[in-house]
């Protein structure tokens, strides 16, 4: 990915940093994304961030708004870290599915 750890901006103000899987970020995403941006201190130019909303593949289980960030290590090992449109880190899918409950919403095939 040329000019993933380069320090240049997306239109949006989100880094290039960050590989993002999505044909057209919706503006909950584009909010989501810019909250978690903010919170990264730095970023590891050795592991590889790539952020996921519904619209990508594998992620389609997500709501709207909410963003999924896969950090693939030069070992190849990836760890998956999910955020609700607050920015608030859950670090598995159970996690996400869990508060979804707590807030009343009603999951049918997650």
């Amino acid at each position: 990915m040329a000019g993933r750890n380069q320090n240049r901006y997306h239109p949006h103000g989100i880094s290039n940093n960050f590989s993002v899987h999505s044909q057209a970020m919706s503006p909950s995403t584009i909010s989501t994304v810019l909250k978690i941006q903010q919170r990264h201190r730095s970023l590891n130019p050795a592991i590889e961030y790539a952020l996921h909303d519904n619209t990508s593949t594998g992620y389609e289980w997500l709501l709207p708004g909410w963003i999924a960030e896969e950090r693939t290590m030069p070992s190849g090992r990836i760890y998956r870290y999910y955020y609700d449109p607050s920015g608030n880190l859950y670090r598995t899918k159970n996690e996400v599915l869990v508060a979804w409950e707590e807030a009343g919403i009603v999951v049918l095939d997650p």
